[in-house]
């Protein structure tokens, strides 16, 4: 009784993958265990199947995918040669019904029939079933592949506009004086504010993007005069930093953990970078929209996502920028980085730069190789060798697999400042005949606007002279 209000339960996209495994049984496997391999075994497969996925993954578009579960939860009972009672403990299904032999050749029959499921689905002959369930999935898929391009144009044009108009903001406070800045950042996040207590809707949401922006801008501007002044940054000050946190995934709190690696609070920085290390998921898209720079990756579970996720909540939760400071913010920039602000060196740098390159007057670098080279840097000072040595390894391996090709197709993003971030690395590590060919690497992809030019310099009168 308790299995016949179960079946009873049962949603009709429920019952479609319950047909289909019958049917799957009946063309495929009666002959070989006749029924042995029976359909209480399937109805089992699929209550548990059930009771373990939730309820919005059983749709008319997702039949087949719903159908691999089952045989998943099947192929795992074969390969533990126990096939559970759904509502009696203590039973195995099997017994009685199949031998060792019949269910290890059952194990491998499932194992090919999910590895080529839609070849067997299609090739089902009653009714064209099969042919009609995959029909469903196509339609599905090919409407959302057609919003996937669209939302690929819709965040390309998002990105440029986002990444010019920080820009750009970043760029006015640089070439103001530090006071003029702070006055200027501070009277801007009042107005903000105050579009985002009585603005329009399209105005509220966007305080809500550039508010907590600007609030980690004037954060880090103010406590550079904390640390400059020897003095401690102030609670007032890490309020702002926290209301940076809210505009994008990972940016506010990379600025943050750097402000407290600067005023040498350790312990804290490492607790903020474990917690941005744990950001770093496959459905996060890392841009840089610097001019001269190639963007990063869109991966398609991001605009996947994005079908179905307001804009503002996507750019916080799975959106990553480029990190940048103007040069108020400079003590708050590991003292490496800092070279970063002066990379136009030559009047051949100034001669190879356009209006749109305001981002080479400051320090700008990718979220994820500074987030390892700020926690390299941290578990050096706190005398941590194995989490120094795993965050070195880390960035390497950003280096040899996030950069990948692209080094060899101009790079994307701040490409030598992650060589520079990894050259420094090796520095410490008393290696700098490894440092010099990292920032020799760096001068080949990008000859001027380079601070590895300096670094050269300096690597030479330190330990080749």
């Amino acid at each position: 009784m308790a299995e016949r209000k179960h079946m009873f339960d049962f949603t009709e996209e429920q019952i479609l993958v319950f047909i289909l495994l019958k049917m799957l049984k009946k063309e495929y496997c009666k002959q070989k265990f006749s029924d042995n391999f029976s359909t209480f075994h399937i109805k089992t497969a699929m209550m548990f199947s059930i009771e373990k996925h939730p309820p919005d993954i059983w749709g008319i578009d997702n039949i087949v995918a719903c159908t691999t579960f089952c045989i998943d939860i099947l192929i795992q009972w074969a390969q533990d040669h126990v096939c559970p009672h759904f509502t009696m403990s203590g039973v195995n299904l099997f017994d009685g019904k199949l031998s060792k032999e019949d269910i290890n050749e059952l194990k491998s029959f499932l194992i090919n029939l999910n590895k080529n499921i839609k070849k067997y689905i299609c090739s089902l002959k009653m009714d064209s079933f099969g042919v009609k369930v995959l029909q469903k999935g196509h339609d599905k898929e090919s409407k959302i592949e057609q919003q996937i391009e669209i939302l690929k144009e819709i965040t390309w044009c998002l990105r440029s506009t986002l990444c010019g108009t920080f820009n750009q903001l970043d760029s006015q406070i640089n070439s103001m004086k530090v006071n003029m800045a702070d006055l200027c950042v501070s009277i801007n996040l009042t107005y903000l504010r105050g579009l985002q207590s009585h603005g329009s809707d399209l105005q509220r949401e966007s305080a809500e993007l550039f508010l907590p922006f600007l609030s980690g801008i004037l954060a880090s501007i103010k406590a550079s005069l904390c640390i400059i002044a020897k003095q401690t940054v102030t609670q007032n000050i890490i309020k702002l930093y926290k209301t940076s946190f809210e505009w994008n995934l990972m940016n506010g709190k990379l600025k943050y953990a750097s402000m407290l690696y600067c005023s040498g609070q350790y312990d804290e920085a490492a607790d903020i970078l474990i917690h941005c290390e744990s950001l770093i998921v496959p459905d996060v898209a890392h841009h840089c929209g610097c001019c001269g720079r190639n963007y990063h990756f869109k991966p398609d579970t991001f605009l996947r996502k994005g079908l179905n996720t307001r804009i503002v909540d996507l750019l916080k939760t799975r959106f990553t920028l480029c990190v940048l400071f103007c040069k108020h913010e400079l003590p708050c920039v590991p003292e490496h980085l800092q070279y970063e602000l002066y990379r136009t060196q030559t009047q051949q740098d100034k001669n190879e730069r356009n209006p749109f390159n305001e981002w080479m007057d400051m320090v700008v670098i990718d979220c994820v190789p500074f987030l390892y080279y700020l926690q390299y840097l941290v578990f050096s000072q706190k005398g941590n060798l194995s989490k120094r040595l795993l965050a070195m390894f880390h960035l390497m391996d950003y280096f040899t697999h996030g950069l990948g090709i692209a080094l060899y197709e101009g790079g994307y993003g701040h490409t030598d400042t992650t060589f520079h971030m990894l050259a420094h690395c090796w520095e410490l590590e008393s290696r700098p005949d490894v440092a010099w060919q990292l920032y020799q690497m760096s001068i080949n992809i990008y000859p001027t606007n380079n601070i590895a030019w300096v670094h050269l310099i300096r690597l030479f009168k330190k330990y080749f002279l």
